[in-house]
């Protein structure tokens, strides 16, 4: 079988992924003049909770406390408004303060980093910052139109579910973020359906077989969003009690956001998502792996611990 071409997988120069970063100790109008200060920009914004910084160097990156109810519940000047500030005082080192960027190409990552830098010298607290906070990073790595088929969507998902325990063993995945629900593993019974040697469903079954044993968005890779954008009628059909936003990428929900440590990037996550579209690119080297996952699961269990 012939890889798909062209394609966005892979080191493609004009790929781009965007970018979801949780933190806590600094507020969202602080966090936004921090960026203006840093990239450029005008910054807007609709309540002391979200905020949008226009025209940086990036383009437009929103800022928002990520506490629905904050957000939306009305201004009447009074006890409802005081409520709202103490809730995002209280809320500050719990409840993250989120920075979403436009997709941007992959060798433009370091300017992020550099902003993460910037934002941690201001007393931006990340993953690993107190026993309550679980925050973390996304990443939205984009699909191109020749990507959004059944065969490569699935071989992704396989590469992934081959290597999730060792992503997971490399990110030391937090322990607080490992007991909420938002990064949970795929189940085992999933990896044996979906890692069968001679699974090569069309995109219908594909979907049908994600949704039926994971029906819900809270796993570490959420492919809701790009299969919401291949058909979405089919995704809300089955899990119309979710809201589920519909775009041609991948969500990738793992990483930490260590935004204290000095070798911590954005790059480097991005390096890791990498590694595993070039598993599922290589097609000769994810056939062998399956099959070695599968003679390793048929041994019998006391000849596997």
């Amino acid at each position: 079988m012939s890889q798909p071409s062209p394609s966005a997988l892979g080191r493609s120069v004009d790929r781009k992924v965007g970018v979801e970063i949780e933190f806590g100790g600094i507020g969202t109008l602080e966090t936004a003049r921090i960026i203006a200060d840093r990239m450029g920009g005008t910054v807007e914004h609709s309540s002391p909770y979200a905020a949008v910084v226009r025209d940086t160097s990036i383009g437009d990156i929103s800022v928002e406390l990520d506490w629905s109810w904050i957000q939306k519940a009305g201004d009447d000047g009074g006890i409802l408004d005081q409520t709202k500030e103490l809730l995002a005082e209280l809320g500050r080192d719990v409840v993250p303060t989120e920075i979403v960027a436009p997709p941007l190409e992959g060798d433009r990552i370091d300017e992020l980093d550099r902003l993460v830098r910037a934002l941690a010298a201001s007393g931006a607290k990340g993953t690993r910052a107190g026993l309550l906070n679980g925050f973390g990073m996304h990443l939205n790595p984009e699909l191109w139109e020749d990507d959004l088929n059944a065969a490569t969507l699935r071989r992704v998902l396989q590469a992934y579910l081959l290597m999730s325990a060792g992503l997971r063993e490399a990110i030391q995945v937090d322990f607080t973020r490992s007991l909420l629900p938002f990064v949970a593993a795929f189940a085992d019974d999933y990896m044996r359906h979906a890692l069968r040697t001679d699974y090569a469903p069309d995109m219908a079954t594909l979907i049908d077989d994600y949704i039926a044993f994971n029906p819900t968005r809270n796993r570490e890779l959420d492919m809701l969003p790009v299969f919401a954008h291949i058909d979405g009628q089919r995704v809300r059909g089955r899990l119309h009690d979710q809201k589920i936003s519909s775009r041609p990428t991948f969500h990738w929900r793992l990483p930490n956001a260590d935004l204290e440590s000095p070798f911590w990037s954005i790059t480097h996550e991005w390096e890791r998502w990498l590694s595993v579209e070039e598993l599922a690119l290589d097609e000769r080297e994810l056939s062998q792996r399956i099959d070695a996952w599968a003679r390793e699961r048929a041994r019998p269990w006391l000849e596997r611990i």
